[in-house]
């Protein structure tokens, strides 16, 4: 399912938007010693890092080949990111911060699919991407002197590598080649000072490429890909002092311990194994599909230490995420449409204070989701139809970053990966869903914000 671009990065902004609101109303918290302007850190300077993490494309794809033809809209292919960048900021008010970066990135994203119908023609192929550049300008707001909320976009560029067989009436076509596509990119993060001249960072990326017909080949694709990253930099000159221009008031110590509510919005991508088989017809791919997101949670959180704290959390979710792919071959066509309309998750979490007012955390545990699945089949002048509402069980886990913006209000920005079960359907069907979803949030805390005697 195609993200509508204009409605995408609209929502991006609203996401953002929610923290640049919050802080900017920021109320007064009891503070520490009130210190002078020059020994609060300035975000002016160079730097450089590196960064880890993961995502997933969705292709729609078109491929006709050898008397076998292949709709998708999508397909799906998850895998792993390494990074490295540097750019330059520039804090041009005490909230207010601008930027410019280059990152390079291996994005070792993966989707395969095949089939094989009655007649015995059959196809198969595997797109894998590689190398990953970008450019990019940021902007963000400071809710804290040590934190910055930001958004980023700019020009990306991606390779993949395209691989494809197809077999039918004794004859075979096959293809192999490297292709680069071009596309733009938005995103968000939210990035805290851990220490003098470093800061980490949590970063969430989508990016839609141009659709290229592959020279050689009849295939035609247009990839997008979800990608979040953990970062970890160094600033030259230890970020520096603030001038009295760029001065906030000091962070003071703030409790965590406390019950919350929260609502959140975001983006959800899926990857599905689907897999079916009638009779001596049988396709498995990985269908990709891609939503808005929109969730409401609930928790607790006690502050153990100073800089540690640990929690529980449960969320409902609702993201219409939908993948449909269609193989049709001279014998007959088969289609296979997968949905996830609903998820639930119960999990504890853990982290660390980098500030008094910002926290590192990791999150884990159960999932469930809701997945309608249908499959239908056309061979000999016959159709056979598949359709199912099923509940499938898994885990998730992710890392995330919680800053308190207003008295008692914190904004978060959190990633997850989700993992659930392989699903057998009567019929001759299977699906395995699995998902990264990305969030930005909102909550109130009842107790965060005030003074914590210990620390």
């Amino acid at each position: 399912m195609a993200i509508n671009s204009s409605r995408f990065t609209l929502t991006m902004l609203i996401a953002v938007g929610v923290t640049v609101a919050t802080a900017s109303a920021q109320q007064q918290r009891p503070r520490a010693t009130e210190l002078p302007a020059g020994s609060l850190p300035s975000w002016t300077g160079l730097y450089g890092g590196v960064a880890v993490g993961g995502g997933a494309m969705v292709d729609r794809v078109y491929s006709s080949a050898g008397g076998v033809s292949l709709n998708s809209d999508g397909l799906g292919g998850q895998g792993g990111i390494a990074s490295i960048y540097g750019g330059v900021d520039y804090q041009i008010l005490p909230r207010a911060v601008i930027g410019v970066l280059a990152e390079g990135s291996y994005f070792g994203l993966e989707t395969r699919t095949q089939a094989q119908a009655p007649d015995g023609s059959q196809a198969t192929a595997l797109i894998r991407g590689s190398w990953n550049w970008a450019a990019l300008v940021r902007a963000g707001i400071l809710p804290t002197p040590s934190t910055l909320a930001y958004v980023v976009g700019g020009y990306t560029g991606q390779s993949f590598h395209s691989t494809g067989t197809a077999t039918s009436g004794g004859s075979t076509a096959s293809f192999e080649r490297d292709d680069t596509f071009n596309g733009w990119t938005l995103g968000t993060g939210l990035e805290a000072m851990v220490a003098k001249g470093w800061s980490t960072k949590l970063e969430y990326r989508y990016s839609q490429y141009e659709t290229r017909s592959l020279g050689g080949t009849s295939i035609d694709m247009r990839p997008t890909t979800h990608a979040v990253r953990l970062g970890l930099a160094y600033k030259f000159g230890g970020f520096g002092e603030s001038t009295a221009e760029e001065a906030l008031a000091p962070e003071a110590p703030v409790d965590w311990t406390g019950i919350y509510l929260g609502g959140s919005a975001g983006l959800s991508s899926s990857v599905d194994r689907l897999s079916a088989n009638f009779g001596n017809a049988n396709a498995t791919v990985h269908g990709g599909g891609q939503a808005l997101l929109g969730s409401g949670f609930a928790g607790a959180d006690y502050q153990v230490t100073e800089r540690a704290v640990i929690g529980a959390l449960g969320d409902v979710a609702w993201a219409g995420s939908q993948s449909v792919n269609t193989v049709t071959t001279s014998a007959g066509n088969a289609t296979i449409t997968s949905r996830p309309p609903m998820s639930f998750s119960l999990m504890g979490r853990a982290g660390y204070l980098v500030t008094p007012a910002t926290l590192l955390y990791g999150a884990f545990g159960y999932t469930g989701e809701y997945v309608t699945t249908t499959a239908t089949a056309t061979s000999g002048g016959s159709t056979t139809t598949v359709s199912r509402d099923d509940y499938v069980n898994g885990w998730t886990a992710g890392p995330g970053i919680e800053t308190v913006v207003s008295g008692q209000w914190t904004t978060r920005l959190e990633y997850r990966y989700s993992q659930y079960e392989e699903k057998a359907i009567p019929g001759g069907l299977a699906v395995q869903p699995s998902s990264h979803a990305v969030r930005a949030g909102l909550a109130y805390k009842f107790g965060a914000g005030k003074s914590s005697p210990s620390n």
